[in-house]
């Protein structure tokens, strides 16, 4: 669902969903898992590792030109509190640009951009974790990890994206946990633990659409990820499609690198040298 995301970092070893080529596994034979179980498996499906992600951002207004971004995403999530650190790779007029996301178990999540261009850093807000991601679809909520422990969950009925059946989920913030989504309503493939579609509601009304493409959908590491997705706005007669080009799951990512000094005087290359330089799985 976002859950967010965001060629030189060596191909993992991807291959099809098990199973794909015999048709889905009926959902009935999963009817008996709770529905914050279902979505437990899908966010640990998404952010349960410590990985390197590199992905295309391509946001097109109705009847225009597609306006691309690409960024390098190193996420430290296998501990808590988790830590993502964005960095934008072009086009250059944004290169080096780059995002610090540290986890508050109970508050907002802290956002520390880096502005290379006026060399200085500056802190989102929690009235701005709705604002738009660097012109995407995208928001600053949808970049933060998600935890189904955070949310109340409800089972509302069958559908299906392409050709998978998915489970559809009702899920909306538990007391305490301040989101700027009044509830989202999620369809989810109980066999890979895919969200294949999520529609945003804001103060009750219908605001964004997430759909993943099921056929995108690859295995990294006994990880279901979908490779391709696409956020629609329709106030804004927008849309964001978001291309992953490189999804490698690593251990132990180093902590030093989720830090403001490493935000203003790292970059991207230093960043996978490091990660590479640990233990790969």
């Amino acid at each position: 669902m976002w859950r967010v995301g965001w060629a030189l970092l060596g191909a993992a070893l991807l291959a099809a969903p098990a199973g794909a080529d015999e048709g889905a596994v009926p959902l009935e034979d999963f009817a008996a898992e709770a529905p914050a179980e279902l979505l437990d498996r899908a966010f640990q499906n998404l952010y349960g590792d410590d990985y390197l992600q590199e992905m295309t951002l391509s946001t097109r207004r109705r009847g225009g030109q597609a306006l691309e971004r690409r960024i390098q995403i190193t996420r430290k999530q296998s501990t808590r509190p988790g830590k993502a650190l964005v960095r934008f790779l072009d086009p250059p007029t944004i290169r080096r640009t780059s995002v610090l996301v540290l986890e508050n178990e109970g508050a907002y999540d802290d956002f520390w951009v880096y502005l290379p261009a006026l060399r200085r850093t500056r802190r989102i807000g929690g009235a701005q974790r709705g604002d738009a991601f660097f012109g995407t679809d995208l928001s600053y909520e949808d970049v933060e990890p998600k935890y189904a422990s955070d949310w109340e969950v409800e089972m509302v009925g069958k559908d299906a994206v392409g050709e998978r059946p998915c489970f559809v989920l009702e899920i909306v913030p538990r007391e305490g946990h301040e989101s700027t989504y009044s509830k989202m309503v999620s369809c989810i493939d109980p066999e890979f633990a895919t969200i294949l579609r999520t529609e945003f509601y804001a103060r009750g009304v219908s605001r964004k659409l997430l759909v993943a493409d099921p056929g995108s959908v690859r295995e990294v590491e006994g990880r279901f990820i979908p490779f391709e997705l696409t956020m629609t706005t329709p106030k804004r007669h927008t849309e964001t499609v978001v291309a992953t080009d490189v999804y490698d799951i690593r251990d132990d990512v180093p902590e030093d690198l989720f830090t403001t000094w490493n935000l203003e005087s790292g970059d991207a290359d230093r960043d996978r040298a490091a990660v590479n330089g640990g233990n790969g799985r």
